[in-house]
């Protein structure tokens, strides 16, 4: 079954992604009775819990390669993010696919074995470009790009995930190439240099 949509492409060897990432994002637990216990907890009580667990899903039958949060004030607005690696290096870096989503609830279903399941943000679109800022930011890109990926369905017409959520989307991934340097570095949008980040 479909799950999320894949919206991202990183390149960057996995120390680079963890370098990258670190100090904002952080990894989520495994999915055990106690953990589902406090995801509940949190959300009953709408109060953070970092380490959240994130749901498994999969590409070409693989469960995610990393699992990374960025927890807020509440459980409810959570952004979850799942790496997969791939064959595919460019300059011998490794090539990830990704899906980054935002939490706005949790909710009971029957099509998980632990019965619970966060509710999605349906405007995936936010989640993924809330990434791509949160990189630039912190100067850790050194080129970006948009490639096309899913089907495009939009907020009249929304998809539906692997639990029923609907979601909308542009149906592109954002492609970023990792920087080991924070760097002053040139952008690329659909191919050609659009600006130049100035230090800060």
């Amino acid at each position: 079954r479909e799950g999320d949509p894949l919206n991202l492409l990183i390149v960057g060897n996995r120390d680079l992604v963890r370098q990258c990432f670190g100090g904002r994002w952080d990894d989520a637990e495994a999915i055990t009775f106690g953990t589902c216990v406090k995801t509940t907890r949190a959300f009953l009580f709408d109060s953070s819990y970092r380490y959240s667990p994130v749901s498994s899903l999969y590409v070409d039958g693989r469960i995610q390669d990393l699992a990374l949060q960025r927890a807020r004030t509440s459980i409810n607005e959570r952004i979850h993010l799942r790496l997969w690696q791939t064959d595919l290096r460019v300059d011998g870096q490794t090539v990830w696919i990704g899906q980054v989503s935002r939490d706005i609830g949790v909710r009971f279903t029957l099509k998980t074995w632990n019965l619970t399941t966060h509710r999605i943000d349906p405007n995936v679109d936010e989640a993924r470009d809330y990434v791509v800022d949160s990189l630039m930011d912190g100067r850790r890109v050194a080129q970006m790009t948009y490639a096309t990926g899913v089907d495009a369905a939009t907020p009249d017409q929304p998809r539906p995930n692997l639990t029923g959520d609907p979601y909308y989307t542009d149906g592109k991934r954002a492609v970023l190439v990792l920087s080991a340097n924070a760097t002053d570095t040139v952008y690329l949008e659909d191919g050609s240099p659009t600006e130049t980040v100035k230090p800060r």
